[in-house]
């Protein structure tokens, strides 16, 4: 589950793992371990117990569904292991372009959220990965949690400098009263 305040000019795109070796190396395991974003990283900040710090990436080879990274200046096992946990960021200028219509699924975490008709549905806690696509966590007005998935069907616009999401989503109970039909209209045919 992703849970971050928004940063203009980093993003989130993972976590270091245990140490590979003796010489520094250690596993980073990336949020979205399909991406090749990270095949030609020159740099990344890590960020560990309040504190980051930039570091120079002198080499980062894929492995099954993490990679194995050495950070100028990690040059044995314990320094490596120390930096174990933390949080890898980078640079939102070094990645790609973003199409219209596309937003960063960290992002979403702390948007207020707005149905298309204007009403407040709350606030995105957190975001989480079903198997089949991430949903965002919104805590609404009245305290209640709901799950909204971030599909194209249900996410209008994301506007993350301004802290917006709006939906066009309905909660459970409203989509499912729209579904049954009227009392009156099953009595006329036959079916009560």
């Amino acid at each position: 589950m992703a849970a971050a305040n928004y940063d203009p000019d980093t993003l989130s795109v993972g976590v270091l793992g245990r140490p590979h070796g003796v010489r520094g190396d250690i596993y980073f395991r990336p949020h979205n371990p399909k991406s090749r974003a990270f095949d030609d990283l020159a740099q990344l900040w890590l960020v560990r117990e309040g504190q980051s710090r930039l570091y120079v990436v002198t080499s980062m080879r894929p492995v099954a569904d993490a990679y194995v990274a050495h950070l100028e200046g990690v040059d044995d096992r314990e320094a490596a292991a120390a930096l174990t946990q933390a949080e890898v960021r980078i640079a939102r200028a070094d990645l790609p372009p973003l199409e219209p219509g596309e937003y960063f699924i960290e992002d979403v975490v702390g948007c207020a959220v707005e149905h298309e008709d204007g009403r407040s549905l709350g606030v995105v806690r957190a975001t989480l990965w079903n198997g089949a696509h991430d949903l965002a966590e919104i805590e609404g007005p009245d305290g209640r949690e709901h799950l909204i998935p971030l599909v194209p069907e249900f996410v209008v616009s994301v506007d993350a400098p301004g802290r917006k999401m709006r939906v066009s989503w309905q909660e459970e109970e409203e989509a499912a009263s729209e579904g049954e039909p009227d009392d009156e209209e099953d009595a006329e045919d036959g079916d009560v």
